[in-house]
């Protein structure tokens, strides 16, 4: 089995690390448009010997005699990389967008892969964080050969289901139940950036510890706090994908909107300090009341 990434990212960079230990995969190579860049090339040559990956010089290279192609990129470059892959794909070859966009936009995917080449496009859904799962992550699949694709991935020892032959059903679930898991984050964000600048952080915590019994909400808190610092760009380009979701639904987005606003702003404010994934609830307030923070 051979596999392709086009991108190579954190989530791709993940997926490698566990991909190291699967005897099932003969090559796993990759196409970064970094690659091209003098300044950025080292690091990513670098990072790919580490990980026994074969860094291609071309997107075509990249993605020669393997079945699945995966596509790992920023959502908002999705369909302009899309374009540029479909006519190098060979008849067979399925072309799986895994990036975090809305399923109008997964369409769009599917009818340029359709309409510029020979290949055939399944859509994908990262449904966690994909570190420390790396290549375990589970992974939501649809389209018509989503079954197909399932299975080739599964035999490579990833952890993907097909659940629909319609493509923007997988990222359907992805987008709509974002608005849940980032709502509570930017519920957090909120209620706790209150709290500290009324001085009553830790009552209001008590509180919600006694009515959501079996929830420790300090941990919680820091947990999302910390999410928010290091992926909150991330977070609020996806919020932004769940909006256009609900949108298309014929539903007006207000949650995912606020929620999108109220996490850039507290990204905004955790960025001027640097990222410590140690830190906890009390000093990430400090910096999003700006008490001490710089």
């Amino acid at each position: 089995m051979k596999l392709a990434f086009i991108g190579f990212g954190e989530a791709a960079q993940a997926m490698a690390l566990g991909f190291k230990g699967e005897r099932s995969l003969e090559r796993l190579s990759v196409y970064d448009i970094r690659a091209d860049d003098p300044v950025q090339a080292p690091a990513l040559q670098a990072k790919a010997a580490e990980l026994d990956v074969f860094l291609a010089p071309s997107a075509a290279e990249a993605i020669k005699e393997s079945p699945i192609v995966l596509s790992l990129v920023q959502g908002s470059v999705a369909v302009k990389v899309a374009e540029s892959v479909a006519p190098l794909l060979a008849e067979g070859q399925i072309y799986i967008d895994l990036n975090s966009v809305s399923p109008d936009t997964k369409r769009r995917v599917a009818d340029v892969i359709a309409g510029g080449g020979r290949g055939d496009c399944v859509e994908g859904a990262i449904m966690d964080a994909v570190r420390p799962k790396n290549h375990k992550v589970p992974i939501l699949l649809a389209g018509p050969r989503a079954g197909e694709a399932a299975d080739k991935l599964n035999a490579a020892g990833m952890n993907s289901e097909a659940i629909g032959e319609k493509i923007g059903q997988a990222c359907a679930v992805k987008m709509i139940r974002s608005v849940m898991m980032k709502g509570v984050e930017a519920l957090i964000l909120e209620s706790m950036v209150a709290a500290e600048t009324a001085g009553v952080t830790e009552r209001i915590l008590d509180s919600v510890n006694t009515t959501f019994k079996g929830l420790d909400w300090r941990q919680l808190t820091s947990h999302y706090l910390k999410r928010t610092h290091e992926h909150g760009a991330r977070r609020v380009s996806e919020m932004k994908e769940s909006a256009a979701t609900i949108k298309g639904l014929g539903l007006e987005p207000y949650m995912s909107t606020a929620i999108s606003e109220r996490i850039a702003d507290g990204y905004a404010k955790l960025s001027k300090v640097p990222y410590d994934p140690k830190a906890q609830y009390p000093e990430l307030l400090k910096v999003l009341t700006d008490k001490g923070g710089t």
